[in-house]
């Protein structure tokens, strides 16, 4: 997939204003997006870190018929009280008042989905039609392991089996997978 960053922006009247529309990536902190966007990438165009709260800017990055979006991290980073505040306020901005957004795919770490995550699933639940979640770091264990768990885990996070993506940033495995399902939703929505 081809993917170029275009730009940042900390408050609303810095997005880019069009109506192209938009996929974005939303997780808790430290679940590997960053690494997930460059595996899609097949090279380094979002900045990844091992600790926790790095992204702290609404992220801009054109593809080919869409735009992807990487929001900063909920939960737990390393990051001031006032620091992390501030940063819930830029995600609840983007997901309440973003028109040109279609789809959003939430990044769980698959070894440690949170009471967080199950939160923000219910959430993406009730306000959007395409959300979808991807299981990264499926490298830690044998991957028959995940998929023993699936359906706990759908449980657990209130979504569809269907709508579960698992995948390894780090190893490339699955990240097909991800592009399949941004391809089928562009689909639907340009329909």
């Amino acid at each position: 997939m081809k993917v170029k960053f275009i730009k940042s922006a900390s408050k609303q009247e810095d997005w880019i204003v069009d109506e192209k529309t938009e996929i974005c990536f939303i997780g808790r902190s430290n679940c590997g997006k960053s690494s997930l966007i460059n595996a899609l990438a097949k090279q380094t165009v979002a900045r990844s870190s091992s600790t926790p709260g790095r992204t702290q800017l609404v992220n801009f990055f054109d593809c080919v018929g869409f735009r992807l979006v990487d929001l900063p991290g909920y939960g737990f980073a390393m990051v001031s009280k006032k620091v992390k505040d501030y940063l819930q306020v830029i995600i609840q901005e983007y997901l309440l008042y973003r028109k040109n957004l279609f789809a959003v795919f939430q990044v769980c770490d698959a070894n440690v989905i949170t009471d967080d995550d199950a939160r923000m699933s219910n959430f993406l639940q009730q306000r959007f039609i395409n959300h979808f979640v991807i299981l990264n770091k499926t490298d830690k264990h044998p991957m028959s392991t995940y998929q023993n768990n699936l359906a706990r885990t759908a449980r657990f996070l209130g979504i569809k089996i269907d709508n579960i993506i698992m995948v390894s940033a780090k190893k490339k495995t699955n990240i097909d997978l991800i592009e399949k399902k941004i391809k089928k939703t562009l689909a639907q929505i340009q329909k």
